[in-house]
């Protein structure tokens, strides 16, 4: 019994020193995450700005949306690249943004084959695009691209769970296309 007692002393011990050496830390991250390398020192001013891929994408201010959905995508992006944060003070890119969504119906299903009710819609998609411009506030352009995303919902027979699926789809496809526009635009960042 003893032996067992000491046993799992040392293997807790081994396992205790094995997790202290375990951290967990951004992939990407190219310096010391800390309040002054964010840009904010301890009063609230601006001090020194982090080099690099994150830096650069901090410095991105995003046009203004057109409607909702460019909304939708425009907040996501905003998120991704500033990580909750202000827009930056003195940014040193612009982008434009320009998105379209469309919801199409796929081939309709009688609801009901024995008593030959009408055809309804079962499953809609909504497509959505987007196209990008970043240019550096000396209006040169740096970068330009595209991106279209998909997704699927059903289209049950209620109409509100139908509405509120198309909805859900829409924030779906929002968020994919920001994140795809994000990495595309690290990609070209990335180059400079």
């Amino acid at each position: 019994m003893l032996f067992f007692n000491r046993l799992s002393c040392v293997v807790c011990t081994f396992m205790l020193a094995l997790l202290c050496g375990c951290t967990i830390e951004p992939l990407y991250r190219q310096a010391p995450q800390s309040l002054t390398a964010m840009g904010f020192g301890f009063a609230g001013r601006a001090e020194e700005v982090p080099s690099g891929l994150a830096a650069k994408l901090a410095m991105i201010v995003v046009d203004e949306p057109s409607d909702r959905f460019n909304q939708m995508v425009r907040n996501h992006l905003l998120f991704l690249m500033h990580g909750g944060g202000e827009k930056p003070a003195t940014p040193k890119y612009q982008l434009s943004l320009h998105t379209s969504v469309m919801t199409h119906t796929s081939l309709p299903v009688e609801s009901d084959p024995r008593t030959g009710r009408t055809w309804r819609f079962s499953v809609g998609t909504v497509v959505s695009r987007a196209s990008y411009s970043l240019k550096d506030m000396k209006d040169n352009v740096i970068a330009q691209g595209k991106g279209t995303m998909r997704a699927s919902f059903d289209r049950p027979h209620q109409e509100y769970a139908t509405l509120q699926a198309e909805k859900d789809a829409e924030k779906r496809v929002a968020t994919e296309l920001a994140e795809q526009i994000f990495m595309r635009l690290a990609k070209d960042l990335a180059k400079l």
